[in-house]
């Protein structure tokens, strides 16, 4: 019988610094995403993409901001 074993992460997309953006990265964003009603929406929507991509997956969202993830260790 084998187990699995999981990494665990906590994402906070309260801003666009916490999303891991510089204030220079975040003004470009915003003007890529200007016909946007919601850039951050935006941005937060393309992180979670690369971290699916990652291998993680969501298991709960508290809140607006506090997203929490699970991705399979390789053993």
């Amino acid at each position: 019988m084998s187990t699995s074993k999981w990494e665990y992460k906590i994402v906070d997309h309260s801003n666009s610094t916490a999303m891991g953006y510089s204030n220079e990265a975040t003004e470009v964003f915003k003007g890529e995403y200007k016909d946007s009603h919601n850039w951050k929406y935006e941005m937060s929507t393309i992180e979670l993409n690369k971290l699916a991509h990652e291998g993680w997956e969501i298991v709960a969202v508290v809140g607006a901001d506090q997203i929490y993830l699970k991705r399979m260790l390789e053993v």
